[in-house]
C-alpha cells in the first residue's frame, strides 16, 4: 500500500553511496570502476581477494613474490556495482533515493509494542509434494527511512495434505494496519486448517462453486475475528485494514488444481518459458504487455463479502506461481527490466533462501513500499 514519505514530509535527497571517493586498504586512491552497461543485471559474484599467507622460512610466500624481492603493487580494489549481489542491487538507470539498508530501528509508538517487535525481514521456504516454496516479506525503503514497522505479512503453513501460502498488505493510511496484515494471515490459517480435508477434496474434484462458497465463509470468519481483536485492543476495526491473497496447494502430484482467493490489490502471476501471465481475473492495470495486476482497494475486515476466488487447473511442470503484494506487483508490471531480471532467474532454477531474498528485494527507483512474495515452483517433468 502507499506509504508516507520520511519524517520530514518529503522524500530524502539522493543518498551518497558508501563507495563514493573510494580508497584502497592502505589509503591510496582507487582506480574507478568502469560504468556498468544499461542492461538487466546478473547476479555475478563479487570478486574475492586471496588471503595473505605467511612465507615459510627462507622460502616463497604462497602466491607471492620470492623472498627478498620488492612486493607487488597493491591490487586495485574496485567498488561494487549494481551487478553485485546484495541490497544495493537495483534495476534501472538511476539508483533509488533511499538508503539501501535499514537505518533507524522502529520505535514503539503510542504504546504499540507489537509494531516495535515486528522484524524488518522474514524469509521462509521448503518443499511440499510437487512444489518448492520460497517466501519473503521485506520492509520497504520508505518505512525504513521513517523508522516505521513493516506493514506487510507473509505466511507458509501446511495442514496434512494441503499447503496454505498467503500475503497481506496493511493499508498505509491506517495507524494499526500492521496488526491487520499479520492478524489476517494467522486467522485465515486458523480457519483453513480444520477444513483442510474438505478443501483438498474440492481441489481434487474441481468443484469451483463449492470451493468459492467455502472460502467465502472462511474469509468472513477470519475477518469477523480480526474485527473482534481490534476492538479488544481499543481500536476501530477500520484501523486494522489490510488486503489478503492466498493459494491452496495439494501435496498429491496427481491433483494439479491450485485454489486462489483474494481481497484487495496485489498480484498473482505465472511465469512460463513464454513469459509472464496474469492469473487474477480482476486485474485492471497493465502496460500493454499482457501483464496485469489487481488494483482494487477492498480491505478486510470490512470487505469480507468481496472475496474473489478461482481454481487454477491448467498447471504444467516447471510453472512458477508468484503471489505478491502490490509492493512487488506494481514494479513487475511497470518495469520491464525487473520482469526480465526476475524472470531470468526464477524461470531458470529454484534459488536458495538467501538468494531468493536478495532477488525479491532488488530495488527499483520510486517503488519503496513493503514487499511480500511467495513463489511456488512446480516440479519439472
Amino acid at each position: 500500500m502507499t506509504v508516507r514519505p520520511g519524517r520530514s514530509g518529503r522524500a530524502p535527497a539522493a543518498v551518497r553511496e558508501p563507495w563514493a571517493d573510494p580508497v584502497s586498504p592502505l589509503g591510496g586512491p582507487v582506480e574507478p570502476a568502469a560504468a556498468a552497461p544499461a542492461a538487466v543485471p546478473t547476479a555475478a559474484p563479487a570478486a574475492v581477494l586471496p588471503a595473505e599467507t605467511p612465507a615459510p622460512a627462507g622460502g616463497t610466500p604462497v602466491g607471492g613474490a620470492p623472498a627478498g624481492t620488492a612486493p607487488a603493487a597493491d591490487p586495485v580494489v574496485r567498488p561494487p556495482s549494481f551487478r553485485t549481489p546484495g541490497p544495493l542491487a537495483h534495476v534501472g538507470r538511476k539508483a533509488p533515493a533511499y538508503p539501501a539498508e535499514p537505518t533507524d530501528i522502529p520505535a514503539v509508538r503510542g504504546g504499540d509494542l507489537y509494531g516495535g517487535l515486528l522484524p524488518d525481514t522474514v524469509v521462509d521456504g521448503g518443499r511440499f509434494g510437487p512444489v518448492t516454496v520460497r517466501a519473503a516479506s521485506v520492509r520497504g525503503d520508505s518505512h525504513r527511512y521513517a523508522a516505521e514497522c513493516r506493514q506487510d505479512a507473509a505466511l507458509v503453513v501446511r495442514a496434512g495434505g494441503l499447503l496454505l501460502v498467503a500475503v497481506a498488505d496493511g493499508v498505509g493510511s491506517q495507524p494499526h494496519s500492521h496488526h491487520g496484515s499479520n492478524g489476517i494471515v494467522r486467522l485465515l490459517a486458523k480457519h483453513v486448517l480444520p477444513n483442510a480435508d474438505t478443501l483438498l477434496d474440492l481441489l481434487r474434484t474441481g468443484s469451483a462453486a463449492d470451493f468459492t462458497g467455502l472460502t467465502d465463509r472462511l474469509v468472513a470468519a477470519a475477518a469477523e475475528e480480526l474485527a473482534q481483536e481490534a476492538e479488544r485492543f481499543g481500536h476501530p476495526p477500520k484501523t486494522w485494514s489490510t488486503t489478503l491473497r492466498a493459494l491452496l496447494v495439494p501435496a498429491d502430484p496427481e491433483v494439479p488444481a491450485r485454489g486462489f482467493l483474494a481481497v484487495g490489490d496485489g498480484g498473482l502471476l505465472r511465469l512460463r518459458a513464454d513469459g509472464w501471465e496474469n492469473l487474477d481475473a480482476d486485474g485492471d492495470g497493465g502496460d500493454g504487455t499482457g501483464t496485469l495486476i489487481s488494483t482494487r482497494t477492498d480491505c478486510l475486515p470490512e470487505a469480507y463479502r468481496l472475496v474473489r476466488s478461482a481454481l487454477i487447473t491448467d498447471t504444467r511442470p516447471g510453472d512458477v506461481l508468484v503471489l505478491c503484494t502490490d509492493g512487488l506487483a506494481l514494479p513487475l508490471v511497470k518495469e520491464p527490466e525487473l520482469r526480465e531480471f526476475l524472470g531470468g532467474r526464477w524461470g531458470r532454477e529454484v534459488p536458495g533462501l538467501a538468494e531468493f531474498l536478495w532477488q525479491a528485494q532488488v530495488r527499483v527507483r520510486s517503488y519503496d513500499d513493503d514487499r511480500s512474495v511467495v513463489c511456488l515452483w512446480e516440479a519439472p517433468a
